[in-house]
């Protein structure tokens, strides 16, 4: 066990004759340094980042609101959206078709008939 001991002392005194300690304390002085450095980066990155995602929390809190007033009043979106017309706005009327359009509100049509005289006076304009 004595022998064991006196070598390991040897080895020992080896290592601290090839190390330089006030070296190695500056290098893990200067490891501490920019550790905490980047944990201060690290940190003010992730607070800017949670603040431009933030809007997005917003956004989608508005939509579910917006959802949950229209599922109130008995109106879904997506089923509306099927049932829309798709096909191209006809070229704009001419001054006789718009008169026509709002003396026709009477009838069924009248909503859509008064909606498209609106259009085609503003793309007179």
């Amino acid at each position: 066990m004595g022998e064991a001991m006196k070598g390991v002392t040897k080895a020992m005194g080896q290592m601290n004759r090839q190390m330089n300690l006030p070296s190695l304390q500056k290098i893990m002085q200067e490891f501490e340094k920019q550790n905490e450095k980047m944990e201060m980066v690290t940190e003010v990155m992730g607070d800017a980042i949670d603040d431009a995602l933030e809007g997005d929390e917003e956004e989608e809190e508005t939509e579910e609101l917006v959802n949950q007033v229209l599922d109130e009043i008995g109106i879904d979106i997506n089923q509306e959206l099927v049932n829309a017309p798709s096909s191209v706005v006809a070229a704009p009327a001419a001054k006789g078709k718009v008169a026509q359009a709002e003396t026709a509100a009477n009838d069924d049509s009248g909503i859509d008939s008064e909606l498209q005289a609106r259009l085609d006076n503003l793309r007179r304009m």
